[in-house]
């Protein structure tokens, strides 16, 4: 039987179609793949590689306080780092056998020089427990040599991270790009394919877009307590890492409630946008500045937490001149802020709500002695 032409073209759309389907489903099941390769290699690998720096120094400073107060509870301490470390070690070369990436460095370099480090501690650790805790304080100071020592094979490493994810994130390029490729074939795919793709940014703009109001203020636009609280569990742990100040600064609008009774709700709205306005120009340049709550507001510095202070006060004098008529807050009949500071140096026993525990009470203090006033509690 002879098929006529428009049968033809419609048998050919039906295999073209048949085709481009069987071709989309492998490319996207490639994609998968590769996505799910990032997911059980590159990431954990990465991930345990970026743990022996930080468990270096985790295990000198347990040991250097165990030299100081011959704690069993610090002993301990140091048995589960060390086994932490050990742990991680196997674990990197578990999954560098699919990955071997800096399979050289770490069997060259990493571990040899750990293994020296644990050599010295574990004389350190005898030593003390033997009450030959002179010897080992002459000592005290050379496991960071071993911890300096490490810091160049660390920046390998990163930078074997770096070549981890660069080269899954290359596959799975390679897979999307491949995946494109099928929406040239037929025009009527090319169109479905298209108007998915079109729903994908929509539906992308959209999560963003969720993701911004979940974690911004609706009032004054400024990050909201969600995001303070993710900022400061993240600047916490990399003070805790890097061994540096994070600084809290709370801000609290004085008799707030006052002025709302007196002048509205929507007069309050409006003072609150301006006091968040003043914050974002004056401290937005020097750390997270983000809605605490009601007419509290927060300032977490962490590369410029010794300057918290003159921040502090810069914010102070700035929402003074801001000169909002305030009539029955005496004597100053303006808009004024109470401020409490606190800096500390992150250890491994502190919490991010100690250091808003400080710097609340800090604002207490200011509150409590007259409002327009900042009250510090700095790390000893």
């Amino acid at each position: 039987m002879k098929l006529s032409t428009l049968q033809l073209y419609l048998l050919l759309a039906l295999f073209s179609l048949m085709f481009t389907s069987v071709w989309s489903y492998n490319s996207f099941l490639k994609i998968e793949q590769e996505n799910e390769r990032i997911l059980t290699e590159a990431i954990p690998i990465s991930n345990a590689a970026a743990r022996l720096f930080p468990l270096l120094l985790d295990q000198e400073l347990t040991v250097r306080s165990y030299l100081l107060d011959q704690n069993d509870q610090t002993f301990q301490q140091f048995k589960d780092t060390n086994a932490e470390l050990k742990e991680t070690i196997a674990r990197l070369k578990m999954l560098d056998q699919r990955h071997p990436i800096m399979k050289q460095l770490l069997a060259e370099e990493a571990i040899p020089l750990i293994q020296r480090t644990d050599g010295f501690y574990e004389q350190q650790i005898r030593w003390i427990r033997d009450n030959q805790v002179e010897r080992a304080t002459l000592k005290r100071y050379s496991g960071m040599d071993y911890v300096n020592q490490f810091r160049p094979i660390n920046a390998k490493i990163r930078q074997d991270i770096d070549n981890i994810i660069k080269e899954a994130t290359d596959r799975s390029k390679a897979a999307s790009a491949s995946a494109k490729w099928v929406i040239v074939i037929v025009v009527s795919v090319a169109v479905l394919l298209l108007f998915a793709f079109l729903q994908t940014f929509r539906l992308e703009r959209s999560k963003q877009a969720l993701i911004h109001r979940s974690l911004h203020d609706a009032l004054t636009g400024i990050p909201n307590r969600r995001a303070f609280d993710e900022h400061l569990e993240t600047s916490f742990t990399s003070a805790k890492e890097t061994q540096t100040d994070v600084a809290l600064i709370l801000i609290d609008v004085d008799e707030f409630k006052r002025y709302n009774d007196t002048y509205g709700h929507l007069k309050g709205d409006w003072c609150l946008q301006k006091v968040a306005g003043t914050l974002k120009k004056h401290a937005g340049d020097f750390g997270l500045v983000s809605r605490y709550g009601g007419e509290e507001f927060a300032v977490i510095l962490t590369e410029q937490a010794d300057q918290a202070s003159h921040v502090a006060e810069r914010i102070r004098s700035e929402i003074l001149q801001l000169n909002i008529e305030h009539a029955t807050y005496q004597p100053l009949c303006r808009v004024s802020v109470s401020i409490g500071l606190a800096v500390v140096q992150p250890t491994e026993r502190m919490q991010e709500g100690d250091l808003i525990v400080l710097a609340d009470q800090a604002l207490y203090r200011a509150k409590s002695s007259g409002r327009n006033q900042i009250s510090s509690h700095e790390a000893s």
